[in-house]
């Protein structure tokens, strides 16, 4: 008996839909609020803690920047005052001097009954009061007197500036550690509460901060949005590292910040975000870097590393280990954390705004 036959108009529209479906795939539609509601319906203590951790992080996080920045600053007023004092000291010696001279120069001329009395005086304030010194005032002394004392008077006054920034320094470095622990307790309380989610909760939660932080980004940069560089991981392993969007936050030396930073614990194991050939080095501003070149021709730089799991030159793989987090480099002192670019057009181009892919894969 014969098997029937498919109707050929049944067999055209089946042949129509999966061209259809080939050509115009289906679009994914934008994770909503309630969609992650939904979804993590089953934990919603532990989402509420978790966004309300989130929270408690960025406000920490900020505090530490502007700690950081406001440190910076003193430090840099505390430089100059000192330069000052070393200019106005070297300046007071040089006139110190030039009295002494002058007492040798008087005695030759029978000025003075001997140039051995400025230096049996206990000071040159006792040399100059000296009714010697003072009746040959006319052959310049007086002039001398006057630069000596407004030198003087100066550099007390730099002195004072400069003893002034020491104990500000002190306070504001005093408030920068209260708040780098502030900021490591929270980043502690947000992972801790990431933990908490369950699976589907923390993939559509994933998704929607992802979205969010490039419709922000892309609210604040005309061409940035999420930077599109392929097949990409999370440096870290997710939910073990805690970041904001500081990319162009002001930085020492009127730089602006050029990447993310990303806090972990201390030498946390660090990943290479896709495949490609590494590139180390060691500054005082970067301390133990990684240059990532990827294969996609993109570029990417790991900064304040504790310490290396490859060699220069390495070819590695997409989730090797390729260092540790630390705070090399003038990170040293803060809160360990990688500092994290990417240079679309590879090492030596321009860096893009990283946070919205970091916060897509590491979240």
């Amino acid at each position: 008996m014969r098997a029937p036959r498919t109707p050929l108009r049944v067999v055209s529209l089946f042949t129509a839909i999966a061209l259809v479906a080939v050509l115009f795939p289906l679009v994914s539609q934008a994770v909503t609020k309630s969609q992650v509601e939904s979804a993590c319906a089953d934990s919603r203590a532990q989402l509420d803690e978790y966004r309300a951790a989130q929270a408690a992080f960025q406000d920490a996080a900020t505090e530490y920047e502007a700690a950081v920045i406001e440190v910076d600053r003193v430090a840099r007023k505390q430089e100059s005052v000192a330069g000052s004092v070393t200019s106005h000291t070297e300046e007071l010696d040089q006139i110190q001097a030039d009295i002494e001279e002058q007492a040798v120069e008087l005695y030759m001329r029978g000025g003075l009954s001997s140039p051995g009395i400025i230096f049996s005086a206990s000071s040159v304030d006792e040399f100059m009061t000296t009714s010697e010194f003072l009746t040959a005032a006319a052959t310049g002394g007086q002039q001398t007197l006057d630069e000596l004392l407004a030198a003087r008077s100066e550099l007390n006054r730099f002195n004072a500036q400069l003893d002034e920034t020491r104990v500000e320094l002190e306070v504001v470095e005093s408030e920068k550690l209260d708040a780098r622990n502030n900021q490591e307790s929270a980043m502690e309380a947000e992972q801790a509460a990431y933990a908490k989610l369950s699976g589907r909760c923390k993939e559509l939660a994933t998704q929607y901060d992802k979205e969010q932080a490039e419709i922000k980004a892309r609210a604040r940069q005309r061409a940035a949005g999420s930077v599109q560089v392929g097949s990409f991981i999370c440096p870290f392993t997710p939910g073990r590292t805690s970041f904001i969007d500081s990319f162009g936050a002001p930085r020492s030396g009127g730089r602006s910040h050029k990447g993310t930073d990303m806090f972990a614990a201390w030498n946390e194991p660090m990943y290479a975000v896709t495949s490609g050939r590494v590139a180390l080095g060691n500054s005082g501003l970067g301390g133990k870097t990684i240059w990532l070149l990827g294969d996609n021709g993109i570029g990417f730089y790991y900064a304040h590393l504790s310490d290396f799991n490859v060699s220069s030159g390495t070819t590695v793989s997409q989730g090797q280990t390729i260092g540790f987090n630390g705070d090399s480099g003038n990170a040293r002192g803060g809160s360990p954390h990688l500092h994290f670019e990417i240079h679309p057009g590879g090492r030596g181009s321009s860096a893009v705004n990283p946070y919205p892919t970091l916060a897509g894969a590491c979240r």
